[in-house]
């Protein structure tokens, strides 16, 4: 009883080299478990391997959800030994701050990228995606140079601070009304143009899984942004939101481009109706946060007056 019960431990929290065998073992039945069925085999034989791959793949997969935490401990163990990284792991805000500063500079890479590709190709599309960046990079970099300009307006005043950063939030509300004018033209141009060039089938699939990605993470990220009640971060998510939807609608294009034969009425309504939705979004977006911020300054500038 009592070697079972040292077997069982074992196999719940194995030591470092019995796991990297297992995910060698894993990987290497997945690979044979591949290689017989592109194969065609049918052989006794090859259920042994099936067999062995699902158990390896389980196993391994066990392995890396119960190693996630003591992953997580050592990399936040390192972290919190230099300033920066430390920054990044205990402050939500700077956290924040860094992502946006890497979107921006993404952002940049996008404007390149597509304007290259537009001039190459002549592809009217191409140009229209380049022009849409230029915009939103524009806010972006405005939105982190408004952020450090009023932390030095401020001076340490946190009522001064937060009533900038309630009329910054304003701003970036009625910035996004600009961005959807620049945007609606975008989508307009891009249901008249032909569509663009193809991509593969493998860069298709990998767009999709970063635009999931980001769609996804914009919508947790605007909760907890919403929660902490900073106007500063409120921007940066809904802008990332904005974003996200745009690459969504530029993803729909794109997967036409590739898995379709031709580009049909039908596919150009879809474009539409997606465009049409991505830009109500924007209009909303701007719209809550130029009212959410006037109404709260209001209450700041009457709780002021009544002193």
């Amino acid at each position: 009883m009592k070697k079972e019960l040292r077997a069982i431990a074992f196999f719940k929290n194995p030591p470092a080299p019995f796991i990297a065998a297992v995910w060698a073992a894993a990987l290497i039945f997945i690979a044979a478990a591949i290689a017989l069925t592109a194969l065609s085999f049918t052989d006794w034989y090859t259920h042994i391997v099936y067999v062995f791959a699902a158990v390896f793949l389980a196993y391994s997969i066990y392995l890396i959800v119960r190693g996630v935490p003591k992953i997580k401990g050592a990399i936040i163990a390192k972290a919190k030994k230099h300033a920066f990284t430390d920054n990044i792991v205990s402050s939500y805000g700077f956290r924040t701050a860094v992502f946006f500063l890497i979107s921006f500079a993404i952002n940049v890479g996008f404007v390149v990228f597509n304007g290259v590709m537009g001039i190459v190709t002549r592809s009217v599309w191409y140009g229209i995606m380049s022009c849409y960046y230029i915009f939103l990079s524009a806010l972006r970099g405005g939105l982190l140079a408004g952020g450090r300009k009023i932390k030095k307006l401020a001076g340490g005043d946190g009522r001064a601070l937060n009533i900038y950063q309630l009329k910054l939030y304003r701003l970036c509300g009625i910035s996004l009304f600009v961005l959807e004018l620049a945007l609606a033209a975008a989508v307009t141009l891009m249901i008249l143009s032909e569509r663009p060039t193809a991509y593969s089938e493998i860069m298709a699939i990998t767009c999709a899984a970063y635009t999931f990605y980001k769609i996804a993470f914009a919508i947790i990220n605007i909760r907890k942004a919403g929660k902490l009640r900073d106007p500063v971060l409120q921007s940066y998510r809904n802008i990332n939101l904005t974003d996200a939807a745009v690459s969504l609608l530029s993803l729909q294009v794109t997967l036409v481009a590739v898995f379709s034969d031709e580009q049909t009425i039908n596919m150009n309504a879809l474009n539409a109706v997606t465009g049409f939705v991505v830009c109500a979004l924007t209009i909303v977006l701007g719209a809550l946060m130029i009212v959410n911020a006037t109404v709260r300054l209001k209450k700041i500038n009457q709780a002021n007056a009544e002193k």
